[in-house]
């Protein structure tokens, strides 16, 4: 890929997602006489607030993966998380996580992944995390991220955080939902806990019944002895033409 060179927007690494980046167009004008922030965010989109048309949120992630690359060079020679799994690793939920992970980084695949694990004290801490966000910010060395590098090598086991799509900690009876990178969260009066991708707007329901929404992501579990079980949540992403 040739992002070194002029056409390299380090901007774009300001933001920590792109509702950041867009709401950085708006002026305090807007947000005094325009409190719809959809409205706010349709103005900007359309190029009122700059001179400039701003990135859509699939040009803002190519623009923050090649400028991470221009500053990081030797992250392209890292490889995959996965490929530090060793051969002999037979782990049924890691391979799962091997068969995902470049789909997923080529927005081909976007996967959304249910996980517990059982705390000392007997409560069970669990959540839905955006995997893609989740290595990627792994990638990204942000404050909180998961250690996939020790996941993949054995060394840790991955556990929902505040910061993932959905955390429930009945320990201190926190129950906490975060839009990520390629969802948002969505309440639905008669199917519940519902994420909207932000590309193709699909909405993917994870309550196991039957609904309308069900073709839009395929849903299987997985066991290991060390991870426990895992629910996949796949939606394949429909390119805009």
């Amino acid at each position: 890929m040739g992002s070194q060179g002029k056409n390299v927007d380090f901007s774009v690494l300001e933001f920590d997602n792109y509702t950041d980046y867009i709401s950085s167009f708006a002026t305090v004008t807007d947000h005094r006489y325009l409190s719809n922030q959809n409205t706010i965010k349709t103005i900007v989109q359309l190029g009122y607030r700059t001179t400039k048309i701003p990135y859509t949120a699939d040009e803002y992630v190519k623009r923050v993966d090649i400028a991470l690359e221009a500053i990081r060079p030797k992250m392209a020679h890292v490889g995959l998380f996965s490929d530090l799994m060793s051969p002999t690793n037979c782990d049924p939920v890691l391979l799962e996580f091997k068969a995902r992970e470049l789909l997923n980084l080529n927005k081909i695949l976007s996967t959304i992944v249910f996980t517990s694990y059982i705390h000392v004290d007997g409560s069970e801490i669990s959540g839905y995390i955006d995997l893609d966000m989740s290595w990627r910010n792994c990638y990204r060395e942000t404050i909180k991220h998961t250690d996939w590098r020790g996941v993949f090598q054995g060394r840790s086991r991955l556990k929902p955080m505040p910061h993932h799509l959905s955390y429930s900690n009945p320990r201190y009876n926190m129950v906490k939902y975060t839009d990520s990178d390629n969802y948002q969260v969505m309440h639905d009066h008669h199917y519940g806990l519902m994420f909207m991708h932000r590309g193709d707007h699909k909405m993917i329901s994870v309550g196991g019944q039957y609904n309308i929404y069900q073709r839009n992501a395929k849903r299987s579990m997985v066991y290991s002895p060390k991870l426990g079980y895992v629910v996949f949540y796949d939606h394949f992403v429909r390119k805009k033409v």
